[in-house]
């Protein structure tokens, strides 16, 4: 006679996954609100394992376990969520036996965490099991010769600030002598020690670390070209003018314009840039601008006015009355009525005088946008002939009590400095880019958007109108 074997004897792990889900079941019933992450607030992690014998092994921790798991399986349509909620999972089976012990249940804990490494509960709460956060080492590929080595080290007095206080280890290697033609591949050994790779800086070199297919995740410091996709070992992070124009076609699309004017200046090539990123963008929202290049040495911009506000059409209509009628009338010009907005991407010298003639030229009642190059003169000081005008401020653009600081413009070294700090933040709130879900945190949102598409990321500016010389946003 056949021996009867239970069900569960045969097939342990099988059964007990299924009792876990069957566990778990009345929980995910009670449909938790959606997050915005796919783990709860800070807040939510604040009780820790009860005190005492059995902390971990007592029934009001596994609950609390059930119910992060609850929570977390919010939105795991994505094979990449679907796997963090089975962490969860992994973790609650892990401590979930009839006879738990303490010490079991610790070293339960403790593989769990070695085998999810980039599990949020392991990588953001390390207090809710009473260990310590593995210290990350970081390798940096910058340019330490040439010209470009100042602006290399201007980057990592930002990195180096971020890194000490979070205790992170950098060490910095020169990408000019690793990347040499044909020394890349014979090297990598050097970068296999590290976590994650931080670096380039020059595009040219981008383009060629990543044809080399790093194994390590990277976050470059400068973009791939459009037409290169970037692997998913690969993250990109620039400071590009570009960005800041889809901030300013951004503000005034939120306003509801659809046609405008804009005035930019090919003496300067972020001016150029910045007006092709922005008819870009402009496009992507139906919209319609009118597009006038300026002389940057000119001081009188008359004839571009009156032509982009079609003054010279309502002079051409006066004169033709004056012959009709055989004597002289009294006439003001009329500019055009449908343009509902003008943007100058200038500087400040241009701008206070371009500001002006707008209103001389009838045009005073429209809205008038910038960016934060419209502050780049000798100093930040403004003044009334750029009231009104509404401008995007990148993130290290500092201000204080709603006035520019007096201590020079923004310099290319801040930016930098900004550069590197972030590069070094967005690494460990990702726990070196081993979890692109954490680089969606709000936290990190508020100052760079991931594009998941290409993987980059990219600056938000905030906005500002000037107003009585002072900055308000």
């Amino acid at each position: 006679m056949a021996e009867h074997i239970p069900y569960g004897d045969r097939y342990p792990l099988l059964f007990g996954s299924l009792m876990l889900w069957l566990s778990i079941l009345p929980a995910l019933a009670e449909q938790p609100p959606p997050h915005s992450l796919i783990w709860p607030s800070d807040g939510e992690y604040s009780v820790a394992p009860p005190a005492g014998q059995n902390g971990y092994c007592h029934p009001d921790f596994r609950n609390r376990l059930i119910s992060l798991a609850a929570a977390a399986r919010v939105g795991i349509d994505s094979p990449e969520r679907l796997a963090l909620f089975g962490g969860w999972l992994n973790l609650i089976q892990g401590i979930d036996q009839e006879s738990c012990t303490e010490p079991a249940a610790e070293a339960a804990i403790r593989a769990w965490q070695i085998s999810h490494r980039s599990h949020p509960a392991a990588l953001l709460f390390p207090e809710l099991f009473g260990t310590a956060q593995q210290a990350l080492n970081v390798g940096i590929l910058l340019p330490l010769q040439g010209e470009i080595a100042t602006l290399s080290h201007a980057i990592l007095e930002g990195m180096t600030a971020v890194a000490q206080t979070d205790g992170m280890a950098i060490t910095v290697i020169d990408s000019i002598e690793l990347m040499q033609s044909g020394h890349l591949k014979k090297e990598t050994h050097l970068l296999s020690g590290f976590d994650c790779i931080i670096g380039p800086l020059e595009r040219e070199r981008v383009e060629q670390f990543a044809l080399s297919r790093p194994m390590l995740p990277v976050l470059t410091l400068n973009y791939l070209p459009a037409d290169k996709p970037a692997s998913s070992q690969l993250f990109q992070i620039a400071l590009r003018p570009e960005d800041e124009a889809y901030a300013v076609a951004d503000l005034a699309a939120e306003a509801g314009h659809t046609q405008g004017i804009l005035l930019y200046t090919q003496a300067y090539p972020w001016s150029e840039r910045m007006a092709a990123a922005l008819l870009d963008r402009w496009e992507q929202y139906g919209g319609y601008l009118e597009t006038y290049a300026i002389h940057a040495e000119q001081t009188d911009f008359s004839d571009i006015l009156k032509a982009a506000l079609q003054l010279s059409e309502s002079e051409l209509r006066h004169k033709k009355i004056e012959g009709l009628l055989g004597h002289l009338v009294k006439f003001q010009p009329r500019r055009r009525q449908d343009i509902e907005f003008i943007v100058m991407l200038v500087d400040q010298r241009l701008g206070r005088m371009l500001k002006p003639q707008f209103e001389f030229w009838y045009a005073g009642s429209l809205p008038v946008y910038s960016s934060s190059k419209l502050l780049r003169a000798n100093s930040f000081t403004v003044n009334r002939d750029l009231d009104g005008v509404q401008l995007t401020l990148p993130p290290w653009v500092t201000v204080t009590d709603a006035r520019m600081e007096t201590d020079g413009e923004p310099t290319l070294e801040q930016s930098l400095h900004f550069l590197g700090a972030s590069a070094i933040r967005i690494v460990q709130a990702s726990r070196c880019l081993s979890n692109s879900a954490l680089l969606l945190n709000p936290q990190l949102e508020s100052t760079w958007v991931l594009d998941e598409t290409t993987r980059r990321f990219h600056y938000r500016s905030r906005q500002a109108v000037i107003k009585n010389d002072h900055i308000h946003h």
